[in-house]
């Protein structure tokens, strides 16, 4: 029984042992034409992440079915035509249709441009790189392993790809350039458009393809939310754990002018002002994801999706399938104004324009004082003044006057208003505040803190 008992136990030990070990990476990082000096930089920076054991290598001749039995993905960092026979391409493929993953790294796009399968296989190839600058990047699938520790987006340094043979029909996006951030007439950015995929992912057979654009410099290899991403993706490639890889359908945004409105009251229906913040609802607004911007801090590109407002880019607070809050420029101004939401097809509405469109969000009071936070109350430069043409807000509480403290942007805000009163002497609770701008009247009921 005693040898019997430790046979069980060594058994059971073993498969602990195995289970417990590391997927295998082999990254490939042979350059037969452009060498990229943060090659170095990036095989300590994925070493360093110690969640896979990462195998480099210089020697393609790796890439063959003995030794890729030994992996459990293959991770390109590569340029030009590699020194590969036609038996190592197939069982490159079979490697990855059998249930394997594939990963590739910026110039992985920039390889085997005379083999139509590996084009097929990584998503794209390699079509220019017109900015090499800081830019923003727009997470377009927040629900992604590799978009875990991103958040809705970033800026960073990079030498920034574009591609041809891409179609979103066969990839899954997950992070996209945005577009406002560099300037589209800069010698030979690809002519009219405005969709930039950077990073993305797919099946393919039974087995998982992972690509980024990233990665010219020693410093992008070193900045934190790239590496996060680059780790979990290297997870997802190896099948530690799941993620959705399917091709999302591209469907043009399905909205009318009477799903806009005041993001506060929504009211009135399909108008809006300069300076306001709106809400669009309809179908298909972003391409699949949700996500809201960073406090006070919106950005003109947000899961994917843009919105613009007499064709000025407006900024974007929140965007899902079903809704997304926008900020309405200063200039966009006129009897009828045209909204266009791309996520990444385009639609577009009228709706008709107005110097103001009231909604209060919400009141927050004391026995001393009250702070209304509204938007929609006219346009509102940055600087947090109204300009001359605005009438100021009236504020009473039980029926007595309530003497204004302030009135302009909420600090740090586009296109919230707030109005701070002071309470009337001798004011009970609890108290009933009017608030009157115009022609817009809001009653309200206050308890105080």
């Amino acid at each position: 029984m005693l040898g019997v008992w430790r046979i069980v136990v060594a058994g059971t030990m073993l498969v602990a042992f195995a289970e417990a070990q590391p997927k295998r990476i082999l990254y490939v990082t042979h350059s037969a034409g452009y060498r990229h000096d943060s090659i170095p930089v990036s095989v300590q920076a994925l070493r360093a992440g110690g969640r896979v054991e990462i195998v480099a290598t210089e020697d393609v001749g790796m890439l063959n079915a003995a030794t890729l039995r030994g992996f459990d993905a293959v991770l390109f960092f590569t340029s030009g035509e590699l020194p590969v026979t036609e038996q190592q391409k197939r069982d490159l493929l079979d490697f990855v249709r059998a249930g394997k993953g594939f990963g590739g790294v910026h110039s992985a796009t920039d390889t085997f441009y005379t083999w139509p399968e590996y084009g097929e296989l990584i998503g794209a190839r390699f079509n220019g790189h017109p900015w090499v600058q800081p830019v923003r990047f727009d997470v377009e699938d927040p629900e992604h392993p590799a978009m875990a520790g991103v958040g809705a987006g970033f800026t960073m340094l990079d030498e920034i790809y574009q591609f041809r043979e891409f179609s979103r029909d066969r990839v899954r996006v997950l992070m996209t350039l945005d577009a406002a951030s560099v300037d589209l007439g800069a010698a030979g950015v690809n002519p009219g458009t405005e969709d930039f995929p950077l990073t993305w992912c797919r099946r393919y057979g039974e087995g998982r393809v992972f690509y980024s654009a990233l990665g010219h410099f020693d410093s992008t290899w070193r900045d934190a939310r790239f590496l996060s991403m680059m780790q979990e993706a290297l997870l997802w490639l190896t099948g530690a754990v799941g993620g959705d890889a399917m091709p999302r359908p591209i469907r043009r945004p399905s909205f009318a002018a009477e799903t806009i409105g005041n993001s506060a009251s929504f009211e009135p229906r399909g108008t809006i002002s300069p300076g306001s913040l709106i809400s669009v609802y309809g179908a298909g607004l972003t391409p699949g994801g949700t996500l809201a911007a960073e406090a006070g801090r919106p950005v003109t590109k947000l899961a994917g999706t843009t919105v613009k407002v007499n064709g000025l880019r407006a900024p974007l607070l929140y965007a899902s399938p079903t809704q997304v809050n926008a900020y309405v420029p200063l200039e966009a101004r006129g009897a009828a104004i045209s909204i266009e939401v791309a996520a990444p097809e385009k639609s577009t509405a009228q709706v008709a324009g107005a110097d103001a469109t009231p909604g209060i969000f919400a009141v927050t009071a004391t026995r001393e004082w009250a702070i209304l936070w509204a938007t929609g109350l006219g346009a509102v430069e940055p600087s947090g003044s109204f300009q001359a043409t605005t009438a100021q807000p009236v504020v009473t509480v039980n029926g007595a006057g309530a003497p204004l403290l302030y009135s302009g942007l909420a600090p740090g805000w586009l296109g919230l208003y707030q109005v701070n009163v002071a309470m009337p002497p001798g004011t009970t609770f609890p108290a009933g505040l009017l608030f009157r701008f115009g022609g817009y009247e809001r009653a309200l009921t206050l308890q105080a803190q």
